[in-house]
């Protein structure tokens, strides 16, 4: 059964999607009855399984970035298309391009079998999976088009924060969980202000790594799913955001408390595996960039919780179980005694090079 437009995206037709993945190679004789629409866990897409073809269709709901269609999809063909020599991602199979019926076009891609990774025991195939990536060779500067391209990580991401912690008043966040953010800005600040700009590796990182983007195969390796939001920028952001309480927590099937042990491990792993000058390189910044994506992430959730409340919020695409999961979550990490203890690992605990 073809799944409605409100199943797939809000504004495309299904007819007019499988016209034009007919067109594509390889399904020709694609058919109304392959269509299945698959459970709606993410903000930017819908997914669409292609029965007898092994591929996802890939919906996005909106342009991304405010990019034309045809522009946004490109950006994302281009991510897929550079991070395949890594082993850790679907394949692109194809482009389904904007047009009537079909406003923000589609991408083909791989479906990969597996499940979420289990926490804490498969952190170290999450470790496998970013040292792979990361290990990428970062091309010239004028071969990184259309991706993004970072020239100073620290600097975009306090940018990011301060324009979504402008969302507090209406998020109507208690006043110990403002004062303990408004804190953490002022850190933000300062350290943005010493930060060396060239000091802090960069590689084509995916920025949203948080552990139900991960999928765990028959083989025990973990592949990396939800790619849209790749740039070229501080690998040290993808290993915070995957270990992070306010992260991990985001998708229910790996909500679960990791103990900085754990979190260490994770580092090792990835150490371990990692050319020595670029790990080298790359430790002096682990630990204040976890902090710094901890507060990206605390200040995105003001953000969409401002958005909840003006009932903007394009959570209302998830499915209702999940929403519900994630404004429980979103509550949860905003409760002032829960941010205190999670600033307790750099405020009182020394920060991760004391586990290290």
């Amino acid at each position: 059964m073809i799944p409605s437009a409100s199943q797939a995206t809000t504004t495309t037709d299904a007819q007019a999607l499988l016209g034009g993945l007919r067109r594509l190679p390889g399904f020709a004789d694609a058919a109304a009855g392959d269509f299945e629409a698959l459970p709606v866990t993410g903000l930017a897409h819908g997914h669409i399984r292609v029965a007898r073809t092994g591929a996802l269709l890939r919906v996005p709901r909106n342009s991304f970035e405010d990019l034309a269609p045809a522009a946004a999809l490109a950006r994302q063909a281009a991510v897929f298309e550079r991070l395949a020599p890594s082993g850790r991602v679907p394949r692109l199979r194809g482009l389904v391009p904007p047009g009537p019926g079909v406003p923000f076009g589609a991408l083909v891609v791989e479906e990969v079998a597996g499940r979420p990774p289990r926490l804490p025991e498969e952190l170290e195939a999450m470790a496998d999976t970013l040292g792979a990536i990361h290990a990428l060779p970062l091309p010239p500067r004028t071969m990184r088009a259309p991706i993004p391209d970072q020239a100073d990580p620290v600097a975009a991401t306090l940018a990011l924060i301060r324009e979504q912690a402008g969302h507090m008043e209406s998020a109507r966040l208690a006043p110990g969980c403002r004062a303990q953010i408004e804190a953490e800005i002022h850190w933000a600040e300062a350290f943005a202000a010493v930060a060396r700009v060239g000091g802090q590796p960069r590689r084509l990182v995916l920025t949203d790594t948080q552990p139900g983007n991960f999928l765990v195969g028959p083989d025990g390796l973990a592949r990396f799913v939800d790619l849209e939001k790749a740039l070229y920028g501080a690998p040290s952001i993808d290993l915070a955001h995957a270990t992070l309480g306010p992260s991990v927590g985001w998708d229910p099937a790996c909500d679960v408390e990791l103990a900085m042990a754990d979190v260490a491990r994770f580092y090792r792993r990835y150490l371990a595996a990692a050319e020595p000058g670029y790990g080298a390189a790359l430790r002096p910044w682990l630990a204040p960039m976890r902090r710094l994506t901890w507060l990206r992430t605390i200040t995105i959730f003001a953000k969409m919780k401002a958005r909840h409340h003006a009932g903007t919020w394009s959570g209302a695409q998830l499915s209702p179980a999940f929403r519900d999961h994630v404004l429980a979550h979103i509550d949860r990490c905003h409760d002032p005694e829960a941010m205190t203890a999670a600033r307790a690992e750099w405020l009182t605990q020394g920060g991760l090079d004391a586990f290290l």
